[in-house]
């Protein structure tokens, strides 16, 4: 057949695709690849590189054609193929079709793709001088060879990193720290009880997205560990426990969970948890009631295809940020991909506070809703009630409570990513003042985004949604970009320490922003009264732990003893973010215990 070198160029470039797949599959970047087919998924992304793959196989095969190389040569050359694909697809076709721009300013960020695509490239060109060119037989066991390695290093890339060393952390004079457990998967969150008793959630969700079992577990003061209740809705994102009454926030939901009987009982049902960010952590105020963050759909008010990416636009087309409190909109509108259908050219253009595709028009009001986005809520369990305390939050995913009754929460910033991409924005703690508004989604801190600093060539235009808006309550203490602040708690009196400390996660590059260094993870001491803050602990060497590294991977949350003497400090577990997609690794959460050294 004239034209039979096409087909078996295209049959070699699937074969090699399925070697890429293998590779971006331990990295995590193959669901992603799914948004190319409309959905973020393992099959999916299957199909799309398998569809990349045969185009590539057939690209080769056209330019090869009949010419035959040594071995070595075609190594090479598949090699190269490999390579020009990386370049040309990974960094800049690829990106751009999911709505992004070019990641071409760090390439060797992306690593991993440029393995999957090498083998790839070196797989088509064995099995195309085999079968179209009829070389050596060998070459297709070279084939093979690569096909296994492929499958081997897939687990490997996978596997859990539970490695623990003390001596990793860099810790304040006259502290020591030991672990009490270890190899929880997607860990976020710690209650502590008397008699030593400490519960961890398991949030059965990570960003990626993974899903697991969320569950609530039982730590005992020799490390046993039991599970206490399963099945919530992922992510479960905070305990807060009161009279052997567990409350946990998940998805969606407030519930009660009686640690006597068990049974559950939904405290609040049908918060706007189906974005970005969910209901968060929980506290008991002075009042005795409890207040519990919800964090924003979006990333600055408007639905975009980088939602698609953070897979539920797709599933819930109809989804949006709901307003905390009343507005009047400028009719500021923005198009964006719309990556729910094959045509990569779809488009739609979408308003504040709207579902994907519908506009909003100059001077149209829109009317507070109880629950909110991007606020604070107060329950008062007594009657019921459920109220906005405070707003303007993009994410309050911390809370804690200090010894005069004042509520304090940790707000992450903008991410560089959307319609409305924010570069360089911090992020924040915050003490809550009830009926207080704190910018979202048109400032950052007290800053207008329309300022200079926070310009990005990743959005569309970072003009205001909102006329005449609130006063904006400035926060306590402003951290640098993507420090990513999580959990946090007030010191207590027994405690050498004062203040206030921190949860630093730390960045989530370069999906969230592409930075010149790792943020670290670790714990910040800050100063309540100024503001101010330092490193209480992290890591001597090197800003996060990886999978095989020892000391914090991406520190979550800290709670103290109840006789104030101890401080337990949850630890996430490995989280990369490979390209444009997090890569959790389950199993290597940890929990820490620091105490002061006798």
């Amino acid at each position: 057949m004239r034209y039979g070198y096409l087909l078996w160029g295209v049959l070699a470039g699937v074969v090699g695709a399925v070697a890429g797949a293998l590779i971006l599959w331990g990295s995590w970047l193959l669901p992603v690849l799914g948004l190319l087919l409309t959905r973020v998924s393992l099959l999916h992304g299957f199909f799309s590189l398998a569809v990349f793959g045969a185009l590539g196989g057939l690209l080769y095969a056209a330019v090869l054609r009949r010419r035959r190389l040594r071995r070595a040569a075609t190594i090479l050359a598949g090699a190269a193929l490999g390579a020009v694909l990386w370049l040309g697809g990974a960094l800049i076709v690829i990106p751009m079709l999911l709505g992004f721009t070019p990641q071409v300013q760090s390439p060797l960020d992306h690593w991993v793709p440029l393995v999957a695509f090498v083998f790839y490239g070196i797989i088509v060109a064995l099995l195309y001088s085999r079968w179209s060119l009829k070389q050596s037989r060998a070459r297709i066991y070279y084939a093979i060879g690569l096909l296994a390695a492929a499958a081997i290093l897939t687990p490997f890339m996978l596997r859990a990193a539970v490695s623990t060393e003390p001596e990793a952390l860099q810790l304040p004079e006259g502290y020591r720290a030991e672990v009490v457990a270890k190899g929880f998967t997607f860990p976020t969150s710690i209650a502590v009880g008397p008699n030593g008793l400490i519960y961890v959630a398991e949030s059965g969700f990570s960003y990626g997205p993974k899903t697991t079992t969320a569950r609530i577990l039982l730590v005992a003061p020799d490390g046993a560990v039991r599970e206490v209740a399963r099945d919530f809705e992922g992510p479960l994102n905070g305990l807060a426990l009161r009279d052997n009454r567990l409350y946990v926030s998940h998805r969606g939901k407030i519930t009660e969970l009686n640690l006597d009987s068990g049974k559950r009982r939904d405290l609040v049902t049908g918060l706007p948890s189906l974005g970005d960010h969910q209901n968060n952590d929980l506290v008991f105020g002075a009042d005795g009631a409890l207040y519990f963050g919800q964090g924003s759909a979006t990333n600055a008010g408007v639905v975009g295809s980088d939602n698609f990416v953070y897979a539920w636009t797709d599933r819930y087309p109809d989804f949006h940020d709901r307003p905390s409190r009343s507005f009047t909109l400028t009719g500021e509108n923005y198009e964006s991909l719309d990556l729910g259908t094959p045509d990569p050219a779809d488009t739609k253009t979408t308003g504040a506070f709207a579902p994907f595709g519908t506009k909003r028009g100059r001077g149209e009001k829109v009317s507070g809703a109880v629950p909110g986005s991007g606020a604070v809520h107060r329950l008062d369990l007594a009657t019921g009630e459920l109220s906005v305390y405070a707003d303007g939050l993009r994410n309050p995913y911390g809370l804690a409570v200090d010894g005069g009754g004042a509520i304090y929460a940790s707000n992450l910033g903008y991410d560089d990513r959307g319609v409305r991409a924010v570069k360089s924005s911090p992020d924040w703690l915050v003490r809550l003042r009830e009926g207080a508004w704190y910018g979202w989604p048109d400032y950052a801190g007290t800053i207008p985004l329309t300022e200079p600093l926070f310009a990005s060539g990743r959005g569309v235009n970072r003009r205001p949604l909102l006329f005449d808006p609130p006063p904006v309550e400035p926060p306590l203490a402003t951290f640098p970009p993507h420090y990513s602040p999580m959990k946090l708690a007030a010191v207590p009196g027994a405690f050498p320490a004062r203040g206030l400390l921190v949860a630093i996660f730390g960045d989530g590059q370069p999906l969230t922003e592409d930075l010149d260094r790792l943020v670290p993870t670790g714990v910040l001491k800050v100063d309540p009264a100024s503001g101010r803050f330092d490193w209480f602990l992290r890591n001597k060497g090197g800003a996060r732990a990886g999978r095989t590294g020892n000391g914090l991977k991406r520190a979550i949350d800290v709670k103290f003893s109840p006789d104030g003497t101890a401080l337990y400090l949850l630890d996430f577990g490995v989280m990369e973010f490979t390209d444009m997609a997090p890569n959790a690794i389950p199993r290597t959460g940890v929990l820490w215990k620091i105490i002061p050294s006798e």
